[in-house]
């Protein structure tokens, strides 16, 4: 594996990283405003179809953020 590729693997994975942090905490802040003012995350996303694209996203970048981990820390055999 070359240093170019090295970098590249850690790179998405701190870009994943961050990412996944910031979906999360925005989904969070959106239960804590739904909450607080007894509304439905329906009504604040506007319908079911946005709040499964929200899970749906959040589940994505999980996953993304999985594999580009595994491959930081996978030894590639030649």
């Amino acid at each position: 594996m070359n240093l170019k590729s090295r970098l590249f693997d850690i790179v998405i994975f701190l870009l994943t990283t961050v990412c996944l942090f910031i979906t999360a905490n925005l989904f969070m802040n959106m239960g804590i405003f739904v909450d607080e003012y007894n509304l439905s995350p329906d009504i604040v996303l506007g319908g079911e179809f946005w709040l499964n694209m929200d899970w749906l996203r959040l589940g994505f970048l999980f996953v993304i953020w999985v594999l580009s981990g595994i491959n930081i820390f996978r030894t590639k055999t030649k």
